[in-house]
């Protein structure tokens, strides 16, 4: 696989557990990733996008309880009374 390529890079210490260094030589040796910075990446990628998606899921059963829905219908309000 290429590698990740994009944004500049800074250089970060990592001490890695036993188990995950084996596995992640094993899927850079399989050819699945070109490096070991390239698996790290696209971990904390993943992560970073799995706590946004959480954060929306929060969000979207707020807006669909009774408190954000009146909230909604207040701000459309207001937005209207302005448009007039």
């Amino acid at each position: 696989m290429p590698s990740i390529r994009g944004k500049p890079k800074e250089q970060i210490s990592y001490k890695c557990p036993h188990d995950l260094l084996q596995k992640i030589n094993t899927v850079t040796e399989n050819g699945e990733y070109a490096s070991r910075n390239d698996i790290i990446t696209a971990a904390l990628r993943a992560f970073f996008s799995d706590r946004n998606d959480e954060l929306k899921e929060k969000i979207v059963e707020w807006l669909n309880s009774k408190e954000g829905e009146e909230y909604m219908i207040n701000l459309i309000r207001k937005i209207q009374k302005k448009m007039d």
